[in-house]
Protein backbone atom coordinates (compact mmCIF):
# COMPACT_ATOMS: atom_id res chain seq x y z
CA UNK A 1 0.00 0.00 0.00
CA UNK A 2 1.08 3.51 -0.95
CA UNK A 3 0.46 6.99 1.25
CA UNK A 4 0.36 9.82 -0.80
CA UNK A 5 0.43 12.64 1.21
CA UNK A 6 0.53 16.38 -0.07
CA UNK A 7 3.62 18.16 0.34
CA UNK A 8 4.17 21.39 1.46
CA UNK A 9 3.98 23.02 -1.80
CA UNK A 10 0.78 22.38 -2.64
CA UNK A 11 -1.55 19.72 -4.78
CA UNK A 12 -1.44 21.45 -7.89
CA UNK A 13 2.19 21.52 -8.07
CA UNK A 14 2.86 18.05 -6.81
CA UNK A 15 0.69 17.16 -9.80
CA UNK A 16 2.52 19.29 -12.05
CA UNK A 17 5.82 18.11 -10.70
CA UNK A 18 4.71 14.21 -10.98
CA UNK A 19 3.65 14.90 -14.87
CA UNK A 20 6.58 16.53 -15.59
CA UNK A 21 9.02 14.12 -14.22
CA UNK A 22 7.02 11.11 -16.02
CA UNK A 23 7.31 13.40 -19.37
CA UNK A 24 11.34 13.09 -18.30
CA UNK A 25 10.85 9.39 -18.18
CA UNK A 26 9.19 9.31 -21.45
CA UNK A 27 11.92 11.62 -23.48
CA UNK A 28 14.58 9.17 -21.73
CA UNK A 29 13.02 5.85 -22.86
CA UNK A 30 11.52 4.65 -19.87
CA UNK A 31 7.89 4.11 -18.94
CA UNK A 32 6.16 3.19 -15.84
CA UNK A 33 4.80 -0.16 -15.71
CA UNK A 34 2.74 -2.36 -12.93
CA UNK A 35 4.39 -4.73 -10.80
CA UNK A 36 1.95 -7.27 -11.52
CA UNK A 37 0.48 -7.76 -15.38
CA UNK A 38 -3.08 -7.75 -16.41
CA UNK A 39 -4.78 -11.12 -17.58
CA UNK A 40 -4.87 -8.87 -20.96
CA UNK A 41 -1.32 -8.46 -20.58
CA UNK A 42 -0.61 -11.97 -20.16
CA UNK A 43 -2.34 -13.07 -23.09
CA UNK A 44 -0.87 -10.83 -25.26
CA UNK A 45 2.57 -11.54 -23.62
CA UNK A 46 1.65 -15.42 -24.39
CA UNK A 47 0.36 -14.72 -27.91
CA UNK A 48 3.40 -12.64 -28.87
CA UNK A 49 6.30 -15.16 -27.52
CA UNK A 50 3.95 -18.18 -28.25
CA UNK A 51 4.58 -19.23 -24.77
CA UNK A 52 1.58 -20.14 -22.23
CA UNK A 53 0.65 -17.01 -20.09
CA UNK A 54 2.52 -18.69 -16.76
CA UNK A 55 5.62 -18.39 -18.68
CA UNK A 56 4.54 -14.89 -19.75
CA UNK A 57 3.86 -14.21 -16.21
CA UNK A 58 7.40 -15.03 -15.21
CA UNK A 59 9.22 -13.18 -17.95
CA UNK A 60 7.12 -10.25 -17.27
CA UNK A 61 8.25 -10.40 -13.13
CA UNK A 62 11.76 -10.99 -14.25
CA UNK A 63 11.72 -8.13 -16.39
CA UNK A 64 10.32 -5.92 -13.78
CA UNK A 65 12.38 -6.94 -11.37
CA UNK A 66 9.75 -8.89 -8.94
CA UNK A 67 10.19 -11.55 -7.35
CA UNK A 68 8.77 -14.90 -7.64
Amino acid sequence: MVTVRTPSFGRSSAFHLSLALVEALGQSGLTVVSLQPTPAMLEAGALAGNIPPADACRVYSAMVGVDG
